[in-house]
């Protein structure tokens, strides 16, 4: 097993006692979401996009599980969305603070991730916008997930990719965010948010704005994925919805974690970077491959599923 670091809130650790007791367990089966973690889910070029990231530093290799199993021909044709119908949004941010703890390889998360789309999935760069550090404001991020909720362009023939990597928060007493007036929730952390009141819960990216942007969205097929701690609490209908994979790193009371020795976090090393990437599964399958391996990193990455079948982006 590597050795590994926590995508940890420092001023949370008195009260992480129960986030790291506490791993939600979910059974096998075919539909993974909850009963109410289902709902609904259509394109302006947000102020500024980064351009294509570095390459991505290789993997370690992978125990040499069993190959995901190929579809037939005919399945697989069906099954195709032409490059210029398939569009993401990655967000990748790297912190080094005293009050949310450092957080070393989000970027590199967020570039394998583009890497991936590009050079296996079919993705065309000027239909992702990727977000890196200190482009990922919450300005650029609110204005890339406009352009995603009404982008003529993406419609029923279409694709949609949205990948995270970053802190989490939650609105807990006594935690980073405590204020009773918002009510409970989980957020996104920005690169600028120590140019609000924080705090306060200003600033940040709730669940609730990300469910405002996304809810709308009817793709033929769209994968999310949030690699932060709490993520689970981001399974609320919105972001989940039809022919949607929702997975998220690790429990609604969990913390996430780093890898060094692979540079990533643990369940996007897995899911993305192994099984995907590497190995060609299809998101619900490289989901069980990662969830089995992220146990042992102390967290229990969780998923929505709602699309039939599998989920295969290539």
């Amino acid at each position: 097993m590597y050795p590994l670091l926590s995508k940890t809130i420092i001023s949370l650790l008195t009260m992480a006692v129960v986030a790291l007791g506490h791993h939600t367990s979910i059974s096998p089966v075919t539909n993974h979401a909850a009963p109410d973690r289902v709902l609904a889910t259509q394109g302006a070029q947000p102020a500024s996009a980064a351009a294509a990231p570095e390459a991505a530093p290789a993997a370690a290799a992978p125990p040499a599980p069993a190959a995901a199993p190929s579809a037939p021909a005919a399945a697989q044709q069906s099954n195709e969305i032409a490059p210029s119908k398939k569009f993401a949004l990655i967000i990748g941010i790297v912190y080094n603070s005293d009050d949310l703890g450092t957080v070393h390889y989000a970027d590199q998360d967020a570039g394998s991730v583009y890497s991936m789309l590009i050079n296996k999935m079919g993705f065309l760069p000027q239909n992702i916008l990727y977000l890196k550090d200190e482009r990922a404001t919450r300005e650029n991020i609110m204005n890339s997930l406009g352009w995603l909720a009404t982008n003529p362009n993406i419609d029923s023939s279409s694709e949609v990719v949205v990948f995270y990597s970053g802190h989490g928060v939650k609105n807990v007493p006594g935690a980073i965010v405590d204020n009773p007036q918002l009510g409970p929730g989980t957020a996104l952390v920005p690169y600028d948010y120590h140019n609000y009141d924080y705090q306060r819960g200003a600033g940040l990216i709730w669940d609730k704005d990300l469910a405002a942007k996304l809810g709308n969205l009817r793709p033929a097929r769209m994968w999310v994925n949030i690699d932060s701690c709490f993520s689970a609490g981001f399974l609320i209908p919105g972001i989940t919805g039809p022919n949607r994979v929702v997975v998220a790193s690790s429990g609604a009371d969990q913390l996430s974690n780093e890898i060094p020795l692979v540079q990533g976090g643990v369940e996007t090393h897995f899911l993305v970077n192994e099984a995907m990437d590497q190995l060609g599964m299809p998101v619900e399958q490289a989901f069980w491959y990662a969830y089995t391996r992220s146990q042992n990193y102390s967290q229990s990455p969780e998923i929505a599923d709602n699309y039939p079948g599998n989920l295969d982006l290539r």
